[in-house]
């Protein structure tokens, strides 16, 4: 091969190396505006819970219809996350069943006070771990 034919050859694998990068880039972009959006929507879901937990007076009725909304709005979350490292879609995963866990671990007959409590722990544990994720995605 001729020198001017290895220099051309050189720049059209790099040419073809930076639009692959510029694709995956862009759907990178895409992911993580995504996850940012629905992981947002979660966050205003998780922030009702706490005016639930801080003000008024919420039935467990009321804290548990509000938990089947952020545990929705979370598997959205984690859906979104899907084209993201797959670091992250084990952080996501993992802050969702710890949520999940600690929520279940609330016994039916709980009273309300012992309810508001463990509801609250659980929400805190939760937007502490989507906090990071958050901020590693780059929202």
């Amino acid at each position: 091969m001729t020198p001017l034919r290895a220099v051309t050859a050189s720049l059209s694998g790099l040419a073809l190396a930076l639009s692959l990068s510029a694709c995956s880039s862009s759907e990178t972009e895409q992911s993580n505006e995504a996850y940012c959006s629905s992981s947002a929507a979660t966050q205003a879901e998780v922030a009702e819970m706490e005016s639930l937990l801080t003000g008024g007076s919420p039935t467990k009725e009321d804290l548990r219809a509000q938990v089947d909304a952020i545990q929705a709005s979370a598997k959205t979350a984690r859906a979104d996350a899907a084209g993201l490292a797959e670091s992250v879609q084990a952080d996501v995963k993992a802050a969702d069943q710890a949520f999940d866990e600690e929520v279940a671990a609330i016994p039916d007959d709980a009273t309300l006070s012992e309810a508001l409590t463990a509801y609250g722990a659980a929400v805190k544990n939760w937007q502490a771990e989507v906090a990071r994720i958050r901020m590693d995605v780059g929202c």
